[in-house]
């Protein structure tokens, strides 16, 4: 019984050290990478009144330049960022990216990260590099937003 005593208090002993080290070194979540590079409009595409409005005021905080918002032509099922100036997309792709959304249970990250598609769309008479339209599944994005009547 000593001897398994002996061994079982320095293995659980390696393993707390070890979990302790390894929680320390788990990346922190992504800051904005393009919060306020890019110039965008938000565009409500999920047929709920004034979500636009409030995603665009949530995006605003984050520090994002937000210079138009407005209701969009067709109903989304899906959050998309349209790119107006980048016929490669690339724009889209640094917006989308920002805009993930990783699930996590403490620090330890749950499932695929959530990221928003992307579309080309070039629009060169506007001043706008990226459009956001806001899908149905805006809850996915943007959790804490509340549309106020």
């Amino acid at each position: 019984m000593k001897q398994a005593f002996a061994w079982f208090l320095p293995v659980v002993l390696a393993l707390a050290a070890g979990a302790s080290i390894a929680w320390r070194v788990l990346p922190e979540p992504e800051s904005d990478d393009a919060a306020g590079l890019l110039r965008m409009e938000v565009a409500n595409g999920c047929g709920v009144p004034r979500v636009g409005r409030a995603v665009a005021d949530e995006l605003q905080m984050r520090g994002f330049d937000i210079y138009a918002v407005r209701d969009y032509r067709e109903h989304l099922s899906k959050t998309t960022v349209f790119d107006l100036r980048d016929p490669t997309g690339g724009n889209a792709r640094k917006m989308a990216r920002a805009l993930s959304v990783q699930r996590r249970w403490r620090k330890l990250p749950l499932g695929p990260r959530a990221v928003p598609e992307t579309r080309v769309e070039l629009d060169s008479s506007r001043y706008l590099e990226v459009r956001l339209v806001v899908g149905a599944d805006y809850r996915r994005f943007f959790a804490d937003v509340i549309p106020l009547y």
